[in-house]
């Protein structure tokens, strides 16, 4: 038997002077072959891998920068919405502070007096022996005082701290508009004696504005409220924007 070394790292086996019957790499270069080649491409990245992973950081810093103003659009509607329902409930189911605010409060003194605005009858009822509240009940002297006072500009300032819609003095860099309106159930402004009676607040709208919508009827029959059961009813709406 004879073996030698081939120039390609393989060794020939011959047995009795006759051609090789079998070619055996030899473990120990195969080794040292595999060995070489790793540390030629080591620290190395292939060129498709190098691409998917450039389109995959683009990817992710796009949708990174992009998420934020999506959620953050959405956070100021959910604001938005949680100030509208909340002035449209003090509005319908309060009748305000103080009891007689709607005598004692004028253009001249809204600005020093202390009172919020609240919408709502107190009817005394002799079974009880005390006012009550009838919520969703619109008393129309209070709607056209709310009115008047919407209407003057320190008046509607005044009206917006009350109404927590102005938040620079807790120390926030927010003050809402918002603007009030009674309307009949196909969208036109009530009006009373041929005026409007009530659709007044902010001029102008913003970016984006939220408007809450709540059913009421007024102790009073005007000019083009829908008469359901007798009664006068209308829908009020709260409009609040930045």
């Amino acid at each position: 038997m004879e073996i030698s070394l081939t120039k390609d790292l393989t060794v020939t086996i011959y047995k009795g002077g006759k051609k090789p019957k079998c070619l055996y790499p030899s473990i120990d270069i195969i080794k040292m072959m595999q060995d070489q080649i790793s540390r030629e491409y080591e620290g190395k990245l292939a060129l498709d891998l190098l691409i998917g992973l450039s389109i995959f950081l683009f990817t992710f810093i796009f949708v990174a920068n992009f998420l934020p103003g999506v959620f953050a659009d959405i956070r100021n509607e959910i604001n938005l919405a949680h100030q509208a329902y909340r002035v449209a409930a003090l509005l319908a189911e309060d009748p305000g502070f103080n009891s007689s605010w709607t005598d004692d409060v004028n253009l001249a003194n809204c600005v020093s007096a202390e009172f919020r605005p609240g919408l709502i009858s107190m009817p005394y009822d002799p079974s009880l022996g005390e006012y009550r509240k009838e919520y969703n009940h619109l008393n129309l002297r209070k709607v056209q005082k709310f009115a008047e006072l919407l209407g003057d500009e320190g008046c509607r300032n005044k009206m917006r701290k009350t109404l927590g819609l102005d938040l620079t003095e807790l120390g926030a860099q927010v003050s809402y508009k918002f603007r009030v309106s009674l309307k009949d159930l196909n969208n036109s402004i009530l009006t009373y004696s041929g005026i409007q009676l009530l659709n007044h607040g902010d001029q102008g709208v913003g970016m984006q504005v939220l408007k809450f919508e709540r059913i009421v009827y007024l102790d009073t029959i005007v000019d083009n409220c829908n008469l359901i059961a007798d009664r006068c009813v209308a829908k009020l709406e709260v409009a609040v924007w930045t």
